[in-house]
């Protein structure tokens, strides 16, 4: 099974799984949303496709370290459509103790990363800002199901247009359930999700609104031949500022 930095690709299956020492972990995923939140947070009632690429790296014992950059496309209310690169983020993950199944004893890691403003804030596809993010998870296995629940907090500058885009606090509670019967290496998955973001303020003061997102995301998970997983999850959007609806796919390899 592959790794996971949450803090890389958000809305993603959070799993918080280990990459071993040395070991690389990349996958591609695809992600989408229909009327809601862009992924950068600039529009609302709009659509999006994010083509993000991920890799984690075992840099030591405890020690995970990774990137995350893609490609997507925006539609945008009132506005042209835009297609391009997302904002790079850097991101590292420390595990302080791994969940053991056979005690069912928990994990605990912690997250800290950086986002680079690589896409264009004008087009909708970037803050144009810096970015720190923190987090945290808490990994339970209680056999044969596996729960997790993650907090995360991105912090944003201001960019050249002296817009900062509003923080985004996020949450996510969620576990793994095989379902042998079906196949020995198939799992349902299951979250709720969500992103809170604040105002975005403008040479110091407050404008636009606040929104919060919601989502119930089912979904499946299934190893592959040649070491390769593929997790798909449908996103329900739960309250008024989320997207109606959508999707995450990822193969990792």
């Amino acid at each position: 099974m592959e790794a996971r930095i949450s803090s890389l690709s958000p809305r993603a299956y959070s799993e918080r799984l280990a990459t071993k020492l040395h070991g690389l972990d990349p996958s591609v995923s695809v992600q989408n949303g229909w009327n809601g939140i862009t992924p950068s947070g600039g529009d609302r009632d709009s659509g999006f496709i994010l083509v993000p690429y991920q890799v984690t790296y075992g840099a030591l014992e405890k020690l995970e370290v990774g990137a995350s950059w893609g490609l997507q496309h925006v539609s945008r209310k009132n506005k042209s459509d835009q297609f391009g690169i997302n904002d790079l983020v850097i991101a590292g993950k420390y595990r302080f103790f791994d969940a053991d199944r056979a005690d069912r004893s928990p994990g605990l890691d912690a997250e800290l990363g950086f986002s680079f403003p690589t896409a264009s804030f004008d087009k909708g596809l970037g803050t144009g800002a810096f970015g720190v993010l923190f987090g945290w998870g808490l990994a339970l296995p209680l056999d044969p199901a596996r729960l997790q629940v993650g907090m995360g907090y991105r912090l944003n500058g201001e960019n050249s247009d002296d817009v900062r885009p509003g923080n985004v606090f996020s949450y996510s509670v969620g576990g793994s359930l095989p379902l042998p019967q079906i196949d020995k290496d198939f799992h349902v998955i299951g979250e709720f999700k969500g992103f809170n973001h604040s105002k975005d303020k403008l040479r110091g003061a407050s404008i636009g609104s606040d929104a919060d997102e919601l989502y119930l995301a089912p979904g499946a998970a299934l190893s592959l031949p040649h070491g390769m997983r593929a997790l798909g999850q449908v996103l329900i959007g739960l309250t008024t500022d989320s997207s109606d609806a959508g999707f995450s796919f990822e193969l990792q390899f």
